[in-house]
């Protein structure tokens, strides 16, 4: 277990590496990068620089909803998911300790929610549970790798990672495997053998809309396919610079990964820049077509029921922003 987790991390760290130098080398491409006519407003922050250390946060990496639209924030660096009321008022806070007992993560690296608010965390090879009122329930193995999860707007965890020629994975909240999907992807012939590898066969990250909508970037070239009731219904085809495909450097292996978050007609998909001084952007796509690209405040994770944008914002401190998406 222990040589999979230090492996996983190694491949992420060279995965960080490649995307911070790329995203200051390389800029959008003139057809890419033209604004499109929308505008983001904010109207609810969470977080404080100093003050009510309940209200602090060390390194947000996984934000998500449930159906009342309350807010769970996966803090990385404390430890702990915060809950939130969709006004921003603090529900309770579950720790989550390192270590490999039960309701210990060795990787915490992801959460996902249900409608009813039960809450998912990802520790790779398994998964622990908590029931809407926040108490512990269970925790249940997974006997491959799972790199990220998520909850499609369903009271089942989907999952992703390469598996037994498979990349989406749905389990109910027992831990039982109901279904598997969407094929791996196709890697050039010198990587083939490699295909059940992450970052290989698919992406580290994936986003589930509430709508029942499954968005996942295809590490080999800038195609977003969009899965729906357990089937590919379409993919989107984009252009940029700043996407690099699945390949070899130095000793480990690198691929680009994306937040996708879509709000009403448009999809947004930011790639993954770990660099607090980088400029952040997000293509934008309308109608199936990729129409433009605007700048953005950090980094999208999900959006609700009215369309607003949930994003984790770094510069000064770690918080939490939502943002409406206003057409101009």
């Amino acid at each position: 277990m222990k040589n999979r987790h230090t492996g996983f991390l190694t491949s992420l760290l060279c995965l960080v590496a490649f995307l911070g130098s790329a995203a200051s080398a390389a800029r959008p491409s003139p057809a890419a990068g033209q604004a499109p006519s929308i505008s983001l407003k904010s109207d609810l922050t969470i977080g404080v620089e100093d003050g009510d250390e309940n209200l602090m946060f060390g390194e947000i990496i996984r934000i998500d909803i449930d159906g009342k639209g309350n807010i769970y924030v996966l803090d990385y660096k404390f430890r702990k998911i915060a809950v939130f009321e969709k006004d921003g008022k603090l529900l309770r806070t579950i720790a989550v300790p390192e270590g490999q007992g039960p309701r210990e993560a060795t990787d915490l690296n992801g959460i996902a929610v249900t409608p009813d608010g039960t809450l998912f965390v990802n520790d790779m090879r398994k998964v622990i549970v908590y029931g809407p009122d926040g108490q512990y329930v269970r925790t249940f193995l997974v006997d491959f790798t799972i790199s990220s999860i998520g909850c499609p707007g369903t009271e089942d965890l989907v999952a992703i990672g390469p598996h037994g020629g498979k990349i989406l994975h749905v389990f109910d909240q027992a831990g039982k495997l109901l279904a598997s999907f969407g094929d791996t992807f196709t890697p050039p012939a010198e990587y083939e053998p490699m295909k059940e590898m992450l970052m290989c066969g698919a992406p580290l990250l994936f986003n589930c809309a509430k709508d029942g909508r499954i968005f996942v970037l295809n590490p080999h070239k800038y195609e977003v396919s969009v899965f729906k009731n357990r089937r590919l219904e379409r993919v989107l085809q984009g252009k940029s610079e700043l996407f690099k495909p699945f390949q070899k450097m130095g000793r480990g292996f690198v691929s680009t990964a994306a937040h996708i978050v879509p709000s009403g007609e448009f999809v947004f998909v930011c790639f993954r820049n770990p660099d607090p001084k980088a400029k952040k952007t997000a293509d934008v796509f309308q109608s199936g077509k990729q129409v433009g690209t605007i700048d953005v405040p950090g980094k999208p994770y999900v959006a609700d029921s009215l369309g607003r944008i949930y994003f984790a914002e770094e510069e000064g401190f770690p918080r939490v922003v939502r943002y409406a998406v206003v057409k101009n």
